[in-house]
């Protein structure tokens, strides 16, 4: 029982990843195809490249990505192929590759740094020279001094 549910949480794990590396793979694709397609277009408007339709180009690029691509790929557009390959690089190591364990910021009990959450030990609150005993009896005078205005009414 122990094993089948292992192995659930291994394949529910390796389909987040494969989710996350489709999702990189897209924003960066879309990425590579913008500058990539940059170069070209500059060359097509070097006359007059102040009243170039730069929005018309993003524009079309994230609208029909597929499209672009392909037109990328009849024209042998090297930055694209090089773009590409790097993505593909990338998002594999970061997905697969990439840290995923506990670093030693995320273990609060060792490496305890501010705003990290974790229960305090009992060594680190009742430290000897920073804790005053007060007697309940006290304790309660002091509230109710404390709670006085000016005038002494409560």
């Amino acid at each position: 029982m122990k094993v089948i549910k292992k192995e659930w949480i291994l394949l529910k794990v390796m389909g987040i990843r494969l989710l996350l590396m489709t999702f990189l793979l897209a924003i960066f694709e879309l990425i590579v195809i913008n500058i990539a397609g940059i170069l070209p277009f500059l060359a097509a408007h070097k006359a007059n490249i102040s009243s170039a339709p730069f929005m018309d180009f993003v524009t079309k690029n994230f609208m029909n990505p597929i499209g672009t691509s392909t037109s990328m790929i009849e024209k042998k557009n090297p930055l694209f192929f090089i773009g590409s390959g790097a993505v593909m690089v990338l998002s594999v190591f970061m997905v697969f590759f990439a840290k995923g364990g506990k670093g030693k910021y995320e273990l609060a009990d060792k490496y305890g740094v501010h705003g990290s959450s974790r229960f305090a030990q009992k060594h680190e609150i009742f430290t000897y020279g920073e804790m005053v005993e007060v007697p309940a009896k006290q304790l309660m005078q002091d509230l109710d001094t404390s709670m006085l205005d000016s005038k002494g009414e409560k």
